[in-house]
């Protein structure tokens, strides 16, 4: 299996304290690999230090492509897309142009029409709202916004950071089917960071566990699953 995102030795700062203590993994092409860990354990910093987010050191590598020293913006036009926390869609703009601000950097006109299409395909709630302001949406609405417009870069890598926060459990359930359809129809590789561990490990192939700022266990979801201790001492059930 082909190695899509390459960490070593990655370290994140906020000023002059020390967020992650050089953590290293791997996203395999095509898989989806899930972080796990309690609030302030350093999921959310993982992600921002992979978009350029926050200052950091190391080694990041997408591909044969070194990320380190390369700006946001330019991180998002080599293939990955990030969702945050809080989902961040343009509140005031319709549905349908928060999707086309998502290709902003794309000039393949018939592609974007087409895109946006396969978006609708996937959230087929977003067609009927497309003339709506995001801002009116429900929060798994917004979130589905917030994923349709990422998909618009055409990603190679999705970066997911708490999909499921403040949405009902049916809605969750409804939006993680959706992932898993991206993942095989789409072959899109996902890194998701996810309290909720148990649907989380539903989706990914592989997982990594951290705390305070250090991996500290590797495996298959299943041997996740299966580890009592891990999850009584890690996952909090």
């Amino acid at each position: 299996m082909t190695k899509l995102l390459h960490i070593r030795e990655l370290r994140a700062y906020y000023g002059r304290t020390t967020a992650l203590h050089g953590i290293s993994f791997d996203v395999q092409e095509g898989n989806v690999t899930a972080l796990l860990g309690a609030n302030g354990a350093g999921k959310t910093t993982t992600l921002r230090a992979i978009s350029g987010m926050v200052k950091r050191s190391g080694e990041i590598m997408l591909k044969e492509r070194s990320l380190i020293n390369v700006q946001t913006e330019d991180i998002a036009r080599l293939g990955v897309a990030h969702v945050p926390s809080g989902r961040g869609t343009f509140e005031k703009q319709t549905v349908e142009n928060n999707l086309k601000l998502g290709a902003i950097s794309r000039r393949d006109k018939t592609g974007i029409v087409a895109d946006i299409e396969m978006v609708y395909s996937y959230f087929p709630i977003l067609k009927q709202r497309r003339d709506q302001q995001a801002g009116l949406l429900s929060g798994g609405q917004q979130q589905m916004l917030a994923v349709g417009r990422a998909l618009m870069l055409r990603p190679k890598l999705l970066l997911l950071d708490e999909p499921s926060f403040g949405i009902a459990p049916l809605v969750v359930r409804e939006i993680f089917e959706i992932f898993r359809r991206l993942n095989r129809e789409l072959r899109t590789s996902i890194l998701l960071v996810e309290q909720n561990a148990s649907i989380a490990l539903q989706l990914a192939d592989h997982a990594y566990l951290i705390e305070t700022g250090r991996i500290v266990f590797s495996g298959t979801s299943a041997d996740i699953r299966n580890n009592e201790q891990l999850r009584r001492s890690y996952l909090g059930h």
